[in-house]
């Protein structure tokens, strides 16, 4: 070879190590790759039937809550209502409260052909088939006639349209009963052609040119499950897309043997001015525009084709800068959906926390904390890591002082080491003294309401600029995540309290009450219900006028609740009669309750500012469960009946009978 040129010689000794690579190459394509295809597309298709059934669990499930939901709102709202938000809210297409012949009282949404009477639905955790609907049952309590509430979901094609879209592109979902299509993807006749093969089948199967999942019918999904796709490997055209990728890979590497020759050609000392003019360009961080470099060399030799190798670093660089931009960007989104995720809980506590172990594991922190609190003094909410870190937890952090109480009352966020100069970073005694910290203030209704701090990187890497973003972004979610519960609290305190006294209103009262009775049943506990009644209340109206009937009102709720427990519901039930739900407590006790209340009315009168105080009295009926009453109903009823005994022996007395 000594006769040969330099870029001949290059040409065939490169050749030789590009050749055998690639024949070894073509042979791994050609006889292994199409195993690994295969390997792969069982593996999907496993997973998919997992998934779709894991979805059918889930919507039995659902369906259980909503059922329960129905019970609890037949309990305390109108059984209209309970089966109309069921479907209306989109938890079933049917919903109904039975009888205890199995009749509906009420119902919502159309069962599908072929389904049965509500009353014969199976539930479909029992395993059983049910046809085309899934269905399940719960008992009802407190509720007049009532036996059993339902709510189903019809099963046709769109659903097995849902689960396939669950298993994934290109599958198809067929659900069985016994031998019976009862919800397909595929055509009616392609759906029996299928059973039929699959019959008593189990597990994974090869049938032609599709892999099918077969599962039996189980708990929570009472259907035989096939879920099946095309076997189409791992290009998608078998030994032929295999070829045509080898005679790519030659193509491709001819071109480059080609290149490679003849770029070797070039000077090595035009090669070495590039490559320091390059390294500057990379010292001070700019990639851009490096090929106009390369551009300046001579078209032939050695050094031309290392300067386009130089050219490809550069791109690469390029391209992964563009990457991380783009990975940074997807991180912002992701934090966005996180927010919108917090903002559908409820769960103050649980929030925090969750915002908190999000911010350190998206953001690679060592630990975190979450402090907020009365203007004072603020506490710490949630922490994530610190005794892990070595950190002490901060405490005793008034707004202004040290790091965390300055972010709260400057409502800046701060980012550096701390100790490191700056005033807003020399920390108080009580809070982490030393490392790196990244905080942002919380805000709720606009205004700040505590600290998010994260303390150290993983990797030791102090926080970046992109992480401040990231984080302000989450605390904005955050923030608005914690206005949606505080509106949320506010809004269910105020649908369950009276306005005038601030006590439980009748529609928490019905719900308790109910709760209570299905407390007492299941443990054979004591219940007991005292009802109260003001002693000739129209007369204070009457005479004094509304407002000062208003503030009677108020101050009796005032000194009956001074009697109670707090396990005891207290609430108004209309008018000037009172509630009281008094738990784990007999006959004797809701007496003694009773002498206690009128004693505490009559011993004082009520006084007002500017106005004549006034004696007053108040009559008490009590019954207890389940002597005076089996039921919400029948028990207030009892009660009821037992305060008129008492107004008619006089009033400003109790009555219950037996004690």
């Amino acid at each position: 070879m000594s006769g040969l040129s330099l870029r001949t010689r290059l040409f065939v000794v490169l050749g030789a190590l590009f050749l055998v690579p690639l024949i070894v190459g073509g042979l791994v394509v050609v006889f292994v790759v199409p195993h690994i295809g295969d390997d792969l597309m069982d593996a999907r298709i496993r997973d998919s039937g997992v998934a779709v059934r894991s979805e059918i669990r889930d919507e039995c499930r659902l369906l259980g809550l909503a059922a329960r939901a129905v019970a609890l709102e037949s309990g305390a709202d109108t059984t209209t209502n309970a089966v109309a938000n069921a479907v209306g809210g989109g938890y079933a297409t049917y919903a109904a409260v039975l009888g205890p012949d199995g009749t509906a009282l009420m119902q919502f949404g159309r069962l599908p052909a072929g389904a049965g009477p509500p009353g014969a639905l199976p539930n479909c955790t029992s395993g059983q088939g049910s046809g085309p609907v899934l269905a399940q049952s719960v008992p009802v309590t407190g509720v007049t006639g009532a036996a059993r509430a339902v709510a189903a979901r019809s099963v046709d094609r769109a659903y097995a349209n849902r689960l396939a879209d669950r298993a994934g592109a290109g599958t198809d979902v067929v659900l069985l009963r016994g031998s019976d299509v009862v919800a397909s993807t595929l055509s009616p006749q392609d759906s029996r052609d299928l059973a039929t093969s699959l019959r008593g089948k189990t597990d994974l199967v090869h049938l032609g040119g599709r892999v099918a999942q077969v599962s039996k019918a189980s708990s929570g999904a009472p259907y035989v499950v096939i879920v099946t796709a095309a076997n189409t490997g791992l290009f998608g055209n078998g030994t032929l897309s295999s070829l045509l990728i080898l005679l790519a890979g030659a193509a491709v590497a001819g071109l480059l043997l080609a290149t490679v020759a003849r770029g070797l050609s070039k000077p090595f000392a035009d090669l070495t001015e590039v490559a320091e003019r390059v390294a500057e360009r990379v010292a001070d961080g700019d990639l851009h525009d490096l090929d106009a470099i390369v551009e300046l060399l001579p078209p032939q030799g050695e050094a031309a084709r290392l300067g386009e190798a130089f050219n490809r670093v550069t791109t690469e660089l390029r391209r992964n800068m563009s990457e991380l931009e783009q990975s940074q960007e997807d991180l912002r989104e992701s934090l966005e959906r996180i927010g919108d995720t917090l903002v559908s809980t409820h769960d103050m506590e649980a929030l925090v926390q969750v915002v908190l172990e999000t911010a350190v594991v998206t953001l690679q922190a060592k630990a975190g904390v979450v402090l907020s609190g009365a203007p004072d003094e603020l506490h710490v909410v949630a922490e994530h890591g610190l005794q892990v870190a070595g950190l002490v937890a901060p405490t005793g952090i008034t707004p202004g002082a040290g790091v965390l109480g300055r972010v709260v009352a400057s409502g800046e966020g701060v980012r550096g080491s701390i100790g490191s100069g700056p005033a807003e970073l020399n920390p108080v005694t009580t809070e982490p003294g030393e490392g790196d910290i990244l905080a942002t203030p919380l805000r709720s209704m606009g205004a700040v309401i505590g600290v998010l701090a994260l303390y150290g990187r993983e990797d030791d890497r102090p926080f970046d600029a992109t992480d401040d973003g990231a984080l302000r972004t989450l605390a904005r979610q955050a923030g608005k995540a914690i206005d949606n519960v505080q509106l949320h609290q506010e809004a269910t305190r105020l649908s369950t309290t009276d306005g005038l006294t601030g006590l439980w209103n009748f529609r928490y009262l019905s719900m308790s009450l109910a709760r209570e009775i299905e407390r007492s049943t299941r443990f054979q506990r004591p219940l007991a219900v005292l009802m109260l009644d003001l002693d000739n209340f129209k007369q204070v109206n009457d005479r004094y006028g509304h407002a000062r009937g208003d503030t009677v009102l108020r101050e009796l709720a005032y000194r009956v609740q001074e009697q109670i427990r707090e396990v005891d519901t207290f609430a108004r039930y209309g008018g000037e009669e009172f509630v009281v739900v008094l738990p784990e407590t007999t006959v004797e006790g809701a007496a003694q309750l009773a002498e206690r209340i009128c004693d505490a009315v009559r011993r004082e009168p009520f006084r007002a500012d500017g106005e004549d105080p006034l004696l007053v009295t108040v009559s008490v009926g009590g019954a207890a469960f389940p002597d005076h009453g089996a039921s919400a109903a029948t028990l207030m009823r009892a009660a009821d009946k037992a305060l008129y005994v008492a107004k008619g022996e006089g009033r400003d007395r109790w009555h219950m009978p037996g004690a």
